[in-house]
């Protein structure tokens, strides 16, 4: 980086040059020249200094006539409070070599098989495992809850519990008047432990909900009170004080709702502390819908997130947003998308009607999708292979699909008197679309995304349909998906079976689904619960649902700060360069933020200005931008500059770094 300077004190500062900075006239008086200007400029004149006789004003800064008025009658412009004649100017600063730069092999992602071909025979399926009853109880054979998937013990001994650890899968199963939460090896099927004593209509998740490395289990008890279980042994670690007030089938779901890096647990309505179960506040969600579960978002990118239930929104505290006015006579399920350009979400509320919300309450549409609405929750993703994402629901004996303008795709028939089953998205086949997962109360059933033909259909499952949905992970580790599905009530395997392809395997997938409101980035990989979770939104545009690898090509911007002027400490101009490249694997659109900050002397940054992108493709350098800095503007401690950054420390790119934006110049350039 080059720096250009120059002061109106006696000395230059240490280090600095006004190499390029030209006057724009040149003065008289050579042995009167301000300090700090170039001694090869000329001066033009013939009094003298002090004779107030002869002397008239001139233009060079000093009170030529002793009238106490310097430069009387030459323009000042730029109205910077001296002459024109004597202003400077910066250069044109130096950037970088536009073009190529290295691609971060970090940043290219990974293929979704290893030939990225279609799998050849994708419906040729087989069970992988069953479970049908934990050892100490052959009765409870059946389950409502949605198995879910991830890592408990440290199997590999290398200290830590992460996506190099064996999978596990747990799920709430029971039979007669007892039921148990049940950990199971996620290769083979094996018992790990079992608690007994839960609720047995209850849904379960797998996250750290206390932020120690090791994740827990976290349902209820037979009182459906919540209780959070060491997820190595199944230990209990805490009972909550309160039960949901209007629900016997109650869900759970986590998030660090402040983002301030404590978890909450969201029981139903009843908002607990992470770490210790304490009670902190109640949604006190509406009695006429039960059939629910709270969505958790940061949907409009402000620094905490909303809470989406019963056609209401609350902001991270519980305080009420706003109010759809909608209602569910039988399920009422959210679902936060991306429906536009933008880069906040949208949300659905799938219930009487289809509609879809802005994140401050406007409606944008609201559809009627059939007679009987009892459904099950959505699911979200690219159906069609299309670039688009569509919605997907089963209600009693249609499973529906629909555009995020409300058009209708598809509606194919079920089996589901009894309702609320819910549907899941996975790309079975690997050909860029994905497919509907479901299963009803006769059969498990792949369905195709872009036109609903039942591709695969097992009649060995049987379910009296709570809000089981079937879950997608590698859970053996062998770079495969494989499908794992609930049953009750009379299926030949019993509570759970797990199955996989019966070939060369399904595409990868991620090695955890730990939560019922599955969107990739809600939940770590590791289990771990995002202090501020990238918008799922913006990268994958799922629910319930994943794409065939975790693991897209991602952006990463850098900034650097290539050049500094500052011709003048008090009467500017001041200049600074910044240059931005994309060393990651995918393109980004034009409309990012670049914003530059002064380093001030207490250690804060002050907003300097803001600028926006053009399209930055990956692996490229662009052109530089010049940033003018007001003299008072100029930091004493230098300048910051970071990209994706909108002058309140919001960005809008989901990048593969997110801690390499940003470029600091930290030296004094003026006293």
């Amino acid at each position: 980086m080059r720096i250009v300077a120059s002061s109106p004190v006696l000395v230059l500062l240490a280090g600095t040059s006004l190499a390029g900075c030209t006057l724009e006239n040149h003065v008289s008086g050579k042995d009167n020249q301000p300090a700090g200007f170039d001694s090869s400029v000329t001066w033009d004149t013939g009094v003298q200094v002090g004779d107030t006789a002869t002397a008239t004003e001139i233009c060079d800064g000093i009170d030529n006539d002793g009238d106490g008025q310097v430069d009387e009658g030459f323009p000042d412009a730029d109205g910077n409070g001296r002459a024109d004649c004597l202003d400077g100017t910066c250069p044109a600063l130096q950037f970088n070599s536009v073009g190529a730069v290295t691609i971060d092999p970090a940043c290219e992602g990974t293929t979704s098989s290893s030939s990225g071909d279609e799998v050849p025979d994708p419906w040729n399926v087989k069970e992988k495992w069953t479970f049908r009853a934990p050892s100490e109880d052959a009765s409870a054979s059946n389950s409502y809850a949605q198995p879910v998937i991830g890592e408990l013990n440290d199997d590999n001994g290398d200290g830590v519990i992460d996506d190099n650890d064996n999978s596990d899968v747990v799920i709430n199963v029971f039979g007669g008047s007892s039921g148990y939460i049940v950990a199971l090896n996620g290769a083979d099927g094996t018992e790990e432990w079992a608690y007994k004593g839960s609720c047995t209509t209850c849904g379960v998740i797998i996250a750290d909900i206390d932020n120690d490395g090791k994740p827990d289990v976290v349902g209820y008890n037979a009182a459906t009170k919540p209780i959070a279980l060491n997820g190595e042994d199944g230990s209990l670690k805490w009972t909550g004080t309160r039960a949901p007030s209007s629900t016997s089938y109650p869900l759970v779901s986590t998030a660090d709702l402040d983002e301030n890096g404590v978890p909450e647990v969201i029981a139903d309505d009843e908002i607990l502390d992470g770490p210790s179960g304490a009670f902190e506040f109640s949604l006190n969600a509406s009695v006429s819908n039960p059939y629910r579960i709270a969505a958790v978002a940061d949907v409009d990118n402000d620094g905490d997130q909303e809470i989406f239930m019963t056609g209401t929104a609350y902001d991270s505290d519980g305080t009420v947003l706003w109010s759809t006015g909608e209602v569910g006579t039988y399920g009422f399920w959210p679902v936060i998308i991306n429906a536009d350009s933008d880069d906040d979400a949208e949300i659905g509320f799938v219930g009487k009607n289809w509609t879809l919300w802005d994140t401050d309450g406007t409606k944008i549409f609201s559809k009627s999708y059939g007679a009987t609405s009892q459904p099950g929750p959505p699911c979200a993703g690219d159906f069609h292979g299309d670039g688009s994402t569509e919605v997907a629901w089963a209600s009693s004996a249609t499973l529906v699909m629909y555009e995020l303008d409300g058009t209708a795709d598809w509606a194919v028939p079920i089996d589901d008197s009894s309702g609320l089953a819910g549907c899941s998205g996975f790309d079975v086949n690997n050909d860029g679309a994905l497919e509907v997962l479901y299963a009803d109360q006769i059969s498990f059933n792949i369905f195709d995304g872009t036109t609903g033909t039942n591709l695969y259909r097992n009649t060995d499952h049987k379910s009296g349909t709570v809000f089981e949905y079937p879950s997608v992970a590698d859970m053996d580790h062998d770079g495969h998906a494989e499908i794992a599905i609930a049953s009750n009530y009379g299926a030949a395997w019993g509570a759970l079976a797990v199955f996989e392809n019966n070939g060369v395997g399904w595409p990868a997938a991620g090695t955890s689904w730990g939560i019922h409101d599955f969107a990739i980035t809600n939940i770590g990989e590791d289990s771990s619960v995002p202090q501020n979770p990238d918008p799922y939104w913006t990268k994958y545009n799922v629910y319930r649902a994943r794409v065939a690898t975790d693991d897209p090509s991602s952006p990463d911007l850098l900034a650097s700060i290539t050049d500094i002027c500052v011709v003048d400490c008090i009467y500017g101009p001041a200049e600074v360069g910044v240059q931005i490249e994309n060393v990651g694997g995918a393109d980004v659109s034009a409309g990012v933020y670049v914003s530059l900050y002064a380093n001030n002397a207490d250690g804060t940054e002050s907003l300097i200005g803001t600028q926006t992108l053009p399209a930055v493709p990956m692996g490229q350098r662009i052109d530089g931008m010049t940033f003018n800095v007001l003299p008072a503007q100029i930091g004493k401690l230098g300048f910051t500059a970071v990209v994706d950054d909108d002058g309140t420390g919001l960005g809008a790119v989901s990048e593969c770094d997110e801690d390499n934006n940003v470029d600091i110049y930290a030296d004094t350039l003026c006293p």
